[in-house]
């Protein structure tokens, strides 16, 4: 069963519990363990460029394959297409644009930073955060380019965010277990 729950402060963050039924989310947290994970260092586009740690496993980015050896995206697209049309009723869907899993550290050295995943005018454009594994952790949201934040939802296990993709973000590391997965997906669509 579906549940929608709007953020108050801001209509363009959706917040989704229940993303995938319980067999689609038992398969997806049973493969983690064999994804093609590599381990980033990368210098953030936050003010002052500080260097984010993370682990990743990019599946499809910009109408390619990158890796998918265990044919996930099937499973997530059609999970999320459906569950898009029951946020959006007038959706005209244009395609996946990225689809990558995530896997964000606790202690120090592994901050995440905000960040946008597509830059300018393209308002057809929208990022999907899923919260996968049993952890804690949150996405941040801030206006300003990073500089002030206006609001956290909690990690939850099958919980989405669904926001624009231009909308400065990041993952808050965990602190009660080790990391936390996340699968990132963006899609293009238009909500007239």
């Amino acid at each position: 069963r579906l549940h929608i729950r709007y953020i108050e402060i801001m209509d363009n963050i959706k917040v989704v519990d229940n993303w995938f039924d319980p067999l689609t989310l038992k398969i997806l947290n049973d493969r983690i363990p064999y994804l093609q994970w590599g381990f980033h260092e990368v210098v953030s586009e936050s003010e002052g460029n500080p260097v984010e740690r993370f682990m990743t496993n990019n599946i499809y980015e910009e109408q390619e394959l990158d890796s998918d050896p265990q044919n996930l995206i099937p499973l997530i697209d059609r999970a999320s297409q459906m569950q898009l049309a029951n946020i959006f009723p007038n959706i005209k869907q244009n395609g996946l644009k990225r689809l990558r899993f995530n896997g964000t550290f606790a202690g120090e050295g592994y901050k995440m930073y905000p960040h946008a995943d597509i830059h300018g005018d393209q308002d057809s454009v929208w990022t999907i955060v899923i919260f996968l594994n049993e952890s804690d952790g949150g996405t941040s949201f801030y206006t300003d380019k990073g500089k002030t934040k206006i609001k956290t939802v909690d990690f939850k296990q099958n919980r989405a965010v669904v926001f624009p993709s231009k909308m400065w973000h990041n993952a808050e590391s965990p602190t009660q277990t080790y990391w936390r997965v996340t699968i990132g997906a963006c899609y293009m669509f238009e909500t007239n």
